[in-house]
């Protein structure tokens, strides 16, 4: 009897223990679609994917829609995680084998929005393929080109992850504390009659080879009428690229993404976070590498 009590006690504390770290926590919702290799490309390319299609008590599966394959096992594919219907994606995978995908990072995807009075829920099976057709006939052939289509396959110009059901970028990365969120916030857009304090949210979006991090940092400022242009709120969204201690170049780490009086979904051109990322020296592991 004692024996058990102490067998109870110890795994009591290991649970305890992997709540209380982040590298024991698991995505709440994983993938279960019938495309796990194009889902881990996607969620590891698309800088501010999540991986899942989020509604508030829930989520459902990310949408994934094949267009075509070439002769070497390219795939070009139509990505969708917004609930809301109105965010899409194109994304070309390199190949994958049974445990790894390869792609072109930051030049292999490209985004949309369509405006839309519906949300995703309930869509028919042909629903991503009819949404983003058009999307698809107008960007193809310059993603192509991006990837090398029908050309043999180049590994070196790959990075790979691991084939996966949810977005992990490691274990115990730096996350912004709120003071820090605040600080970043003020000094990049210096409206002069906000609180001071317009910090909602802060998510770590993705890693690279040395342990710079591509944060996003949300925030609502509280601002006179005449500051505002007659509104009382405006809405930020900033990405940070910081160290593994969050340090960060206050002339080149920070971009402003969206800035505005509306609360609005918005999409980014993948050159512009790729030259971003250029500015401060950020690293990918290549497979020659």
């Amino acid at each position: 009897m004692k024996k058990l009590l102490i067998l109870l006690l110890c795994c009591s504390v290991l649970l305890v223990c992997c709540v209380g770290f982040s590298d024991c926590k698991k995505n709440p919702y994983p993938y279960r679609g019938e495309y796990k290799e194009l889902y881990t490309v996607a969620v590891y390319s698309i800088p501010d994917a999540e991986g899942y299609m989020h509604h508030g008590e829930g989520a459902y599966n990310s949408d994934i829609y094949v267009w075509e394959q070439d002769d070497y096992g390219r795939i070009l594919f139509s990505y969708c995680e917004d609930y809301g219907n109105e965010i899409f994606a194109l994304v070309i995978s390199q190949a994958y084998d049974k445990t790894n995908v390869y792609f072109y990072p930051d030049t292999n995807y490209v985004l949309t929005m369509i405006d839309s009075e519906y949300l995703y829920e309930g869509a028919k099976d042909d629903h991503l393929k009819n949404r983003t057709e058009d999307f698809y006939l107008k960007s193809k052939e310059k993603l192509k080109e991006q990837n090398d289509w029908n050309k043999p396959l180049d590994k070196t110009k790959c990075v790979s992850y691991p084939i996966t059901d949810h977005k992990d970028l490691g274990k115990k990365i730096y996350s912004l504390k709120s003071h820090e969120c605040n600080k970043i916030l003020n000094e990049t857009m210096n409206f002069s009659s906000s609180a001071g304090t317009p910090h909602r949210y802060n998510k770590v979006l993705q890693v690279d080879a040395e342990g710079k991090i591509l944060h996003e940092i949300y925030g609502i400022y509280r601002l006179s009428s005449s500051e505002n242009n007659g509104h009382s709120s405006h809405y930020v969204t900033l990405w940070v690229i910081t160290d593994k201690e969050g340090n960060y170049d206050k002339e080149n780490g920070v971009l402003v993404m969206y800035s505005d009086v509306s609360s609005k979904e918005f999409i980014y051109n993948a050159e512009d976070i790729l030259a971003f990322k250029n500015k401060n020296n950020w690293k990918n592991v290549y497979c020659d590498e």
